[in-house]
């Protein structure tokens, strides 16, 4: 399991937005079409996890992978909600 440090993930995360090169951040925050996007991109990950990975026979058949699986699944749920709160939460002003 490749494990990163909080640190290490915040450089991560700063490299990819640089490399992105965003033009229009707007585009992208909650309310936004673009974190829909984001919110539905979790949404559809979820749901193949749930009923391509979750429900396969390689994965029932073992106990060690159905629960890697499921923590996975478990996490897009929650990354799921995370984005949705954000999205749909109210404006804190200009």
């Amino acid at each position: 399991m490749i494990e990163s440090s909080p640190p290490e993930i915040e450089n991560e995360r700063l490299a990819a937005q640089q490399k992105a090169d965003i033009n229009h951040p707007e585009k992208f925050q909650p309310g936004s079409f673009g974190c829909h996007e984001a919110l539905h991109v979790a949404s559809m990950l979820a749901d193949i996890v749930s009923t391509q990975l979750l429900d396969h026979p390689a994965i029932l058949l073992d106990s060690d992978l159905y629960r890697r699986a499921h923590s996975i699944h478990a996490e897009l749920v929650d990354l799921y909600q995370s984005i949705g709160a954000k999205h749909l939460a109210e404006p804190t002003g200009p």
